[in-house]
């Protein structure tokens, strides 16, 4: 027998005989298998590879010392394509207890040597040659037979870094034999199943293919006549007539209606009703519910994402999203829209429960919930957030992001009463140059004459909600404003007199040079928000590429927060005031007189800097009004986003996830911030902390990952379920939790279709 190693001894049983006599096998003698030493190796493995394949149970442990097997790349294959040794016997029975068969369905690794009466790691036995493992032989060659403590020592093999090193290993392989095999005959596989496919197609299958169109498209089925002497029978039987013309089957399905008609025999079931239609309709409702129901229970975990609005009725419609992880894919899938009565954190509380129920969510499992910040969403007490938590302390409530940047632009734009009278005069432009048809194709005209052969670029409303939008109201205004200028000169000097004139005049005389320098801050600005406004609303954002787009934004802020290039941005605002005659300003608003400080306290440093003076014109509006503008938004950008706000315990926790992800901080000398953001993980979820970390230090050691998309398709290519299942669960929930509601929003675009102005009702 082989020799015992220390941390299993007492485990080893040597009544050999009891053990053949109980399994009904008979170990192979060594003079079976040892060959002259006139063959040579290739034949001395061609030898025992036969000989295996004759056992019942050729990948018993036992045989790499009965046979005298060096481990080879054959008879690691052979192993893997047969499995481990997983024998159902009547297992003999040792100090009362024996090995149980239902232990291998927990973990695939485990196998038994009927031989020996001992079980054995199949994946540590044939992928751990390190030297640093030789030792270590519990698992792999001595096995282990005290059964009154196998449970636990399944258990803690399984979380020790030497069982994790050789899983990865083992899928490798597997992956590899399995690409090298399949490679050809997949292309052909597909071939022909897809030959199958388009031959069994029959009538309905085109039918629900024509649904689908006309649904996904969003247009009518139902004609206003539909009569067989109708010239316009409605989109769906059109599109029917239509493919008859292409398609046989439909074709003859046609014919024969036709003829049932014409003959006027037993009637003919023709699948073209409007019932027929509704029923495809319902049931493809049916089936889309039930595929997303089944993917959100396969994922064991999900987020709730809620938004409302009125429709035209002005009745208060829910949006219900459902975010969840799924093969290593986020998706937020729309569930349905439903009206309420009244938007109270009570009543949303009501509403969100029966859509569980409803559609099979179970409330233990939901680890997000994603609203915007209104009160009774957000509020602390009575908020359907706070409401939520209360049945479930793990439904982390996360602000919508593309709201939170909304709320940082507000912020900014009413750091200085410049800045809300600019944005005030844009609207009122906008409305006064768009708000009559005449004045609107003078305005095109001008444009015309200052860009010959270019586009007309419309001037843009200013949206109330979406500042991020505001962009290109601002791009077009830059573009627009001597076209704009012209306009209101020629209005104000129009003979005779018109209402509009001194309409004119005033907003001509409001285009000063602080309005223009305004122009020139906030658009460049506005640019980059508007990117990452886009970013954000990405469906299947994740946190962490929601931080990277977040720290970009301020990168660019730093950058832009320099003398010099407020330097350009005057320079640029002055050269355009003085072409359009509008006076450059040389003394500092507010410092036209300056203020005498006495005598006697010249020298006092309190009231010097109360008397100070600012240098230049471009000094107080560089300190007073373009770094005030930056300062502002990157302080907002730092408190809603970085999590300036360390007292709230849900920005704490989401935080912690970020460091699981970074690979430096697990392949090197322990971090103590990423150490401690996995005793915060661990401890609200209730998770291993040892085991975590044993998991983040192989796989990180094992992959190397730039991003959090990355560790998903690792994770994926290599069963990281199996292998790493602490750390999956952590991606998991990270993944899971809401980021933004732009999806929500979006379904709201659909809103009309089904509360249209004739469905008002």
């Amino acid at each position: 027998m082989p020799s015992t190693s220390i941390a299993e001894e007492g485990d080893i049983e040597t009544d050999e005989a009891a053990t053949n006599a109980a399994t009904g096998s008979v170990r192979p003698t060594d003079t079976d298998v040892v060959l002259s030493e006139d063959h040579n190796e290739e034949e001395q493995i061609d030898h025992i590879m036969s000989k295996l394949a004759a056992l019942q149970y050729p990948t018993d442990p036992t045989h790499i010392h009965t046979f005298k097997i060096k481990r080879n790349d054959r008879y690691v294959s052979m192993c893997c394509n047969v499995g481990p040794c997983q024998s159902d016997i009547p297992y003999p029975k040792t100090e009362g207890r024996s090995f149980q068969k239902q232990w291998f369905s927990a973990n695939v690794w485990l196998e038994y040597s009927p031989t020996a009466n001992s079980m054995h790691c199949f994946s540590c036995r044939l992928f751990l040659s390190d030297e640093k493992y030789k030792s270590r032989t519990a698992w792999t060659t001595d096995g282990i037979r005290k059964w009154s403590t196998a449970l636990e020592k399944i258990k803690q093999h399984s979380s020790t870094e030497m069982h994790m090193t050789s899983m990865v290993r083992w899928i490798n392989f597997q992956k590899k034999a399995l690409q090298s095999a399949f490679d050809v005959s997949d292309v052909k596989g597909v071939e022909v199943r897809e030959r199958e496919r388009q031959t069994n197609k029959e009538i309905l299958t085109r039918l629900i293919d024509l649904t689908v169109y006309l649904a996904r498209q969003g247009q009518a089925f139902r004609g206003h006549d539909e009569s067989e002497s109708s010239d316009n029978r409605g989109n769906f039987r059109e599109l029917v007539n239509v493919f008859s013309r292409y398609d046989s089957v439909l074709k003859m399905h046609l014919e024969k209606i036709a003829t049932v008609k014409a003959t006027k025999t037993r009637p003919q079931v023709s699948l073209l009703s409007n019932r027929s239609q509704n029923d495809i309709i319902a049931a493809l409702g049916t089936y889309i519910r039930k595929e997303i129901q089944r993917e959100i229970k396969e994922a064991e975990m999900y987020s709730i994402l809620l938004d409302e609005t009125s429709d035209v009725s002005h009745k208060e419609q829910v949006s219900f999203v459902v975010r969840y992880f799924h093969h290593m894919q986020i998706k937020e899938r729309f569930i349905e829209v439903c009206n309420v009565d009244t938007t109270t954190g009570q009543e949303l509380e009501n509403t969100v429960f029966l859509l569980l129920q409803k559609n099979g969510l179970e409330m233990k499992n939901m680890y997000g919930q994603g609203y915007d910040g209104a009160a009774n969403m957000s509020g602390m007490y009575k908020g359907l957030q706070a409401r939520i938590r209360a049945h479930n302390e793990k439904a982390l409530y996360v602000h919508c992001k593309a709201h939170c940047l909304n709320l940082v632009l507000v912020e900014a734009s009413k750091s200085s009463k410049h800045f809300v009278t600019f944005f005030n005069l844009v609207e009122k432009l906008y409305a006064f140059c768009s708000g009559s048809p005449k004045r609107h194709a003078a305005l095109v005209k001008f444009q015309e004459s200052l860009f010959p052969g270019q586009r007309v670029m419309e001037l843009q409303q200013l949206s109330d909600t979406r500042w991020a939008c505001r962009e290109k109201a601002l791009k077009a205004l830059q573009r627009n404003l001597k076209a704009i200028l012209m306009l209101l000169d020629d209005i104000s000097d129009s003979d005779p007199p018109n209402l509009a004139q001194g309409d004119a005049q005033m907003y001509r005389n409001a285009i000063n040079f602080m309005f223009i320098l305004c122009m020139e801050i906030t658009t460049p600005v506005f640019e980059v928000t508007a990117l990452a406004s886009d970013s954000l609303q990405e469906e299947g954002l994740d946190h962490s590429t929601a931080y990277k787009v977040i720290d970009g934004v301020l990168h660019t802020l730093q950058t832009m927060r320099s003398e010099e290039k407020f330097g350009e941005i005057f320079r640029c605002a002055s050269e355009k005031a003085e072409s359009f005659n509008i006076p450059v300003p040389t003394v500092v608003p507010g410092q036209e007189r300056k203020r005498k400080v006495p005598v006697r306290f010249q020298h006092s440093t309190t009231v010097s800097q109360i008397g100070a003076q600012f240098e230049s014109v471009e000094a107080y509006f560089r300190s007073g009004v373009y770094f005030t503008f930056l300062d502002i938004m990157t302080g907002e950008l730092n408190r809603k986003f970085k999590g300036d706000n360390t007292g709230s315990p849900t920005a704490r926790i989401i935080q912690s996830f970020q460091p699981l992800t970074v690979h430096a901080n697990w392949v090197g000398p322990p971090n103590p911030e990423a150490i401690e953001a996995v005793h915060i993980l661990c401890e609200f979820y209730g998770e291993d902390e040892d085991q975590l970390k044993t998991e983040l230090k192989v796989f990180h050691s094992s992959f190397s990952s730039k991003d959090l998309r990355e560790i998903f398709l690792i994770l994926r290519e290599n069963n990281g379920q199996l292998i790493f299942p602490a750390f999956v669960k952590m991606i998991q929930i990270y993944a899971t939790l809401p980021v933004t509601t732009a999806t929500v929003e979006r379904s709201f675009s659909k809103l009309k279709i089904i509360k249209n102005k004739l469905r008002s009702l």
